[in-house]
């Protein structure tokens, strides 16, 4: 019998920790309850990512920003490189591991296209890719370099 008094409280105890130990900070509400448009914890597909990064420089201004969208849904990725727009298939082979296109764009005269093609190249050489917060950084064959470029996650 002093076997079954000690098993229903520790039993208890177990019913009570486990779902404490998995409470994950990211699902709680924000402070105040004050509702945000801005994601918290971004995940790599579904999320709207806007340059801010170029070779290690500002992005470069242009009249819209550029942007991407990974797919969830299917292994595709859309946006807009400033003034074209561009599309293509993607893979993510392990966890860091992302290689974008090949990609096709549209063919509209833009002002700037040294950016726009800096841009879109650097999408082509991406073949590792690291989330921290809310910035996703684009690396070629290693994370060690300087990044290919760091875009942020927005609302969309």
């Amino acid at each position: 019998m002093l076997n079954s008094a000690f098993l229903r409280p520790a039993a208890a105890l177990v019913l009570l920790v486990a779902p404490a130990c998995s409470f994950d900070l990211n699902d709680r509400p924000n402070a105040g309850g004050v509702a945000t448009d801005e994601p918290t914890a971004a995940s790599l597909q579904d999320v709207r990512w806007e340059l801010r990064e170029l070779g290690g420089q500002p992005a470069p201004r242009t009249e819209r920003r550029p942007f991407l969208v990974l797919r969830n849904n299917r292994p595709r990725v859309e946006g807009r490189a400033s003034c074209n727009q561009f599309s293509g298939p993607y893979t993510v082979a392990d966890r860091g591991r992302l290689r974008l296109g090949p990609l096709v764009t549209t063919r509209s005269t833009c002002p700037d296209l040294a950016a726009e093609g800096a841009f879109l190249q650097a999408l082509n050489q991406a073949q590792r890719y690291h989330i921290s917060n809310n910035t996703l950084t684009l690396y070629a064959a290693d994370t060690l370099g300087t990044p290919l470029a760091r875009l942020q996650a927005v609302a969309q």
